[in-house]
């Protein structure tokens, strides 16, 4: 036997016994107050056949445990159900690469852009999500999936340190996003790109017209000031500690290249959003992905239990309507008090 509202069985059954308790206290309450006005056989004159009384009693009692059963919704046995899976399927392809740890966006542009992806994946509700990493190369870190803490996982681990190949490939990126698109065969195919746009191979835009032909929209999210900063490397000399230098001794510098992302989005039919002041841009990514069509994983069999409620209601029903035709001898207690009333007076 199982209940359907099992996760309010301490709430019912503090309710139930509460209720149980008051009950047992006007019981108490009843008889003391009989006891301390009349006495003998005058009380049996009052309050009738103890034994019917005492029938009354622990029907009420009966019936609030059952109620209290009603609630938690008893079920047992199960019956074969076809269920279908449906939703849509979001890809994020993140830039993990050193640049991304510049800090013209506090605390980082890694951080920030970890969090939009945190607030994207709790926003979204039955779909599943996908995450790509890349720096220098690109793989699936996380394939497609509905279990969000499983994704929650594997993108709190997203750092440079996820790929040692140094640099900026977002043409790896979307063609490792093309081969995922093009294996799952899917219906619904939302690709989210964020990155501070540097392109060190300089391939972005070619994979433009595999997007076309899969009839996928890259939605491109920037991050990252135009006039740029630069990048930590957590060692250095004195002077210019923990930061990235170049061949000749000079500081690196890295800038967001909006207008890459920009063209990535407009030829593939998406749209480009910046984060970097905040976060109210991934709101017009969410309205696009709901009014994506949903895509059916399939059907499934599902062993549903069967609700059993209804046997305990027609059994509350008949205790509660034998409780109402089990009169106790209520008139007499009106005649004998007149009675007691005209001897005094």
């Amino acid at each position: 036997m199982g209940f359907g509202n099992y996760k309010y069985m301490i709430y019912i059954a503090a309710l139930s016994g509460l209720t149980l308790s008051l009950f047992l206290l006007y019981v108490l309450w009843k008889r003391r107050m009989l006891s301390a006005i009349f006495r003998g056989g005058q009380i049996r004159i009052v309050q009738g056949s103890r034994t019917v009384s005492a029938a009354r009693e622990a029907i009420i009692a009966v019936s609030v445990l059952l109620s209290a059963f009603l609630l938690l919704r008893p079920q047992w046995g199960s019956v074969p159900r076809e269920v279908k899976s449906e939703g849509s399927d979001v890809l994020i392809a993140l830039d993990v690469s050193p640049s991304m740890l510049a800090g013209d966006v506090n605390p980082s542009r890694l951080d920030r852009a970890r969090d939009a992806v945190k607030w994207l994946a709790m926003s979204l509700g039955g779909d599943r999500m996908g995450l790509i990493l890349f720096s220098g190369d690109a793989f699936l870190q996380c394939p497609l999936t509905n279990d969000i803490g499983a994704f929650m996982m594997f993108l709190d681990g997203a750092s440079p340190d996820s790929i040692g190949l140094r640099g900026t490939d977002i043409g790896k990126a979307l063609r490792e996003a093309a081969r995922v698109f093009t294996k799952k065969r899917l219906t619904t195919k939302v690709l989210v790109v964020i990155t501070d746009g540097e392109d060190n191979e300089g391939t972005a835009l070619d994979a433009i017209p595999a997007f076309r032909d899969l009839g996928v929209s890259v939605y491109t999210v920037g991050i990252g000031r135009d006039d740029g900063d630069f990048i930590p490397s957590g060692e250095g000399q004195s002077g210019t500690k923990g930061f990235i230098r170049d061949s000749s001794g000079n500081l690196v510098r890295t800038k967001k290249n909006s207008s890459l992302l920009k063209k990535l989005a407009v030829s593939t039919g998406g749209n480009y959003i910046d984060i970097t002041g905040d976060l109210s841009g991934m709101g017009s990514i969410l309205d696009i992905i709901s009014d994506q069509r949903k895509n059916e994983y399939g059907t499934r069999i599902v062993n549903e239990r069967i609700e059993r409620f209804q046997i305990f209601a027609v059994v509350l029903f008949l205790l509660l309507s034998f409780e109402m035709l089990m009169a106790e001898r209520s008139g007499n207690i009106v005649k004998f008090v007149r009675k007691k009333i005209k001897k005094t007076l």
